[in-house]
């Protein structure tokens, strides 16, 4: 047995309602919690600024742009309020893992082959750590900056947002299977 047929078969052994239900809890606490905190302790005091995390890609320039606005100071406060973001993808990606494995144990039982689609949003995860690590070098290296290495994190956050899309998209289309197979044997 492979090493990601190992994978998933322990993520499916723990593709339960309860781990699903707390993961999506700790999704929703921790977005409400460093939502609020960003505003509050950050763009409020500092200025309002996005930052890269939550655009689809950015340029040197933007970058350079919202770190200037932000400053030394209201970066080093933003990446405190950011050091949730050590959990969210854990939270996020199991949420969506645990989503598409137990979808797909109902709707297509027969094709445990598919059951690989649940690692894409392991993918995404660790693009999002790989993310994370390329600003906060770019937040220590402040006012340094690397063009090349933005240019990489830009690419590894479009990379992200492409593998969160496509899993939520594969939530999505497992979910109207069930619902139409259910429809279809009423």
């Amino acid at each position: 047995m492979s090493e990601v047929e190992k994978l998933t078969n322990a993520l499916d052994k723990h593709a339960t309602l309860r781990n699903l239900a707390l993961a999506i809890v700790v999704c929703i606490v921790v977005i409400a919690i460093m939502g609020y905190a960003t505003e509050t302790l950050v763009y409020t005091v500092f200025g309002d600024t996005t930052m890269p995390d939550t655009r689809l890609w950015y340029s040197y320039g933007e970058i350079l742009s919202a770190f200037i606005i932000l400053g030394p100071e209201g970066l080093q406060i933003w990446s405190q309020v950011h050091l949730l973001d050590l959990l969210l993808p854990l939270a996020y990606s199991f949420s969506l893992v645990f989503g598409i494995l137990m979808e797909l144990r109902v709707v297509l039982p027969d094709r445990r082959n598919l059951r690989q689609l649940g690692l894409l949003p392991l993918l995404a995860a660790i693009a999002d750590y790989l993310e994370n690590t390329l600003i906060a070098s770019q937040i220590a290296a402040y006012p340094n900056l690397s063009e090349p290495v933005i240019e990489v994190a830009s690419v590894v956050t479009t990379t992200k947002w492409v593998l969160l899309g496509t899993s939520f998209a594969i939530v999505f289309f497992l979910l109207m299977l069930l619902i139409y197979n259910r429809a279809a044997k009423k």
